[in-house]
């Protein structure tokens, strides 16, 4: 068995999930693939998780490392929400001829406010943060 490399797992999982933030967050708002999130949330999961696990031990044999898996588990959570307040921050941006300008729409009670008001987007985000989350936990095995 090889000793892991944890710094090297922390970058690996950090820039995929950048990616998976990227991505979410520009299907979520201007295009608005709403299923297409549960997709990207599978991939997107699998891609933190294995690349958390290749960053540890570089593809060579290993045991199921717990905590490694709680990072992948972490990172998947850090990065819907980073997706989730891409998408809003889109959205406000896009908004034709605004009254207030975006530093002003851009606050937690609008976050939330935009969050909850979709019909049945909000349902499509939490299946998404379970798809990313499981795949994330099981990717980084």
């Amino acid at each position: 068995m090889n000793a892991r490399s944890t710094p090297r797992a922390i970058a690996f999982g950090i820039v995929s999930a950048l990616g998976v933030i990227l991505v979410y967050g520009l299907l979520s708002e201007p295009l608005e693939l709403t299923l297409g999130l549960l997709a990207v949330s599978f991939f997107g999961g699998w891609i933190i998780g294995n690349s958390i696990a290749y960053g540890a031990w570089s593809n060579n044999p290993h045991d199921t490392d717990r905590p490694m898996q709680w990072f992948a588990l972490t990172i998947s959570v850090g990065a819907w929400v980073g997706a989730l307040i891409l998408a809003f921050t889109i959205s406000q941006a896009l908004i034709p001829d605004p009254t207030f300008p975006l530093s002003s729409r851009l606050n937690v009670n609008d976050f939330f406010t935009y969050l909850l008001g979709l019909e049945f987007v909000p349902v499509i985000h939490v299946i998404a943060l379970a798809l990313l989350a499981i795949m994330a936990w099981r990717g980084a095995r």
